[in-house]
């Protein structure tokens, strides 16, 4: 058995680990295992496989770029003196052309709905606190927005009334406004308060709505869904988009062209799954 592979039981320590070489430079077990900690896993055994196919690669891309005239032996993968090598290796030797037009325009057409605005909503709300510390003040504060939702509910103009109420319950500095927030988008606020807003679009949240600050109630004076967004306003965040695209294919297609002309023992790293992804 490959002693790479020898252990995969929680808790066993896979000490068979064998040196492995790379075009007559080796790496030992010691450098694995150091670099295990950069490679979590569900089995010690695939983070041993995980951290000695990074330090195989990293050493052909050593190699490679030693070649190159890009680096010499004193810089360490991992360092930023490799890294820049790196970058300039692949600038040379993996150069990925941009999309024209009608490969941008075939995306957009099957993924129309990645390319809309964000939905925008005006919003008002009334904050009373509640710490979650006393189970009887928790419950006063929920009575308290069930019955300022039912008063709400039951008034001639909700959303005066909401106004009207927030200077003298709201716990937020926006109380000196009537509760408003102005608008909001996705990411803005909080993410059960932003649910609320966009699950029940314009009028009154029907519910209080809870989070770290307390109870909102929230009342919803505007709701504008998101747009189709036209080809042109986002052609050129497709092209980049279907470059990186390409490139991560690529660069797995010229690692795993080094591999397979490399002289390299100790592991495996030809076999199918090892780049499936």
């Amino acid at each position: 058995m490959n002693g790479l592979l020898a252990s995969d039981r929680d808790g066993d320590r896979p000490d068979l680990l064998q040196t492995i070489c790379v075009n007559g430079r080796e790496i030992s077990p010691q450098q694995v295992y150091r670099e295990m900690q950069y490679h979590p896993a569900a089995t010690p055994a695939e983070a041993i496989f995980n951290a000695a196919r990074s330090l195989v690669l990293g050493e052909l891309l050593s190699q490679r770029a030693r070649a190159q005239g890009l680096c010499d032996r004193e810089t360490l993968p991992g360092s930023a003196g490799f890294d820049t090598a790196v970058d300039k290796l692949l600038q040379l030797e993996v150069p990925v052309p941009k999309p024209g037009r009608p490969s941008c325009l075939e995306y957009y057409c099957q993924h129309r709905e990645q390319f809309t605005s964000p939905p925008l909503a005006e919003v008002r709300h009334i904050l009373l606190p509640a710490t979650g510390a006393d189970r009887e003040e928790e419950g006063r504060i929920r009575r308290l927005a069930n019955s300022l939702l039912m008063e709400i509910k039951a008034s001639a103009d909700p959303l005066v009334y909401f106004a009207e109420l927030a200077p003298t319950q709201s716990a937020c500095s926006s109380r000196d406004a009537g509760g408003c927030l102005g608008q909001i988008g996705p990411g803005d606020t909080l993410a059960a308060f932003e649910e609320a807003v966009f699950r029940y679009g314009v009028g009154l949240v029907p519910e209080p709505v809870a989070s770290d600050y307390g109870l909102h109630l929230i009342y919803v004076e505007q709701f504008e869904p998101g747009q189709p967004l036209l080809f042109e306003m986002v052609e050129e965040k497709i092209a980049q988009q279907l470059q990186q695209s390409l490139r991560r294919r690529m660069i797995r297609v010229y690692l795993l062209d080094l591999v397979s002309h490399a002289r390299i023992t100790g592991i495996d790293l030809l076999s199918k799954r090892d780049w499936a992804h």
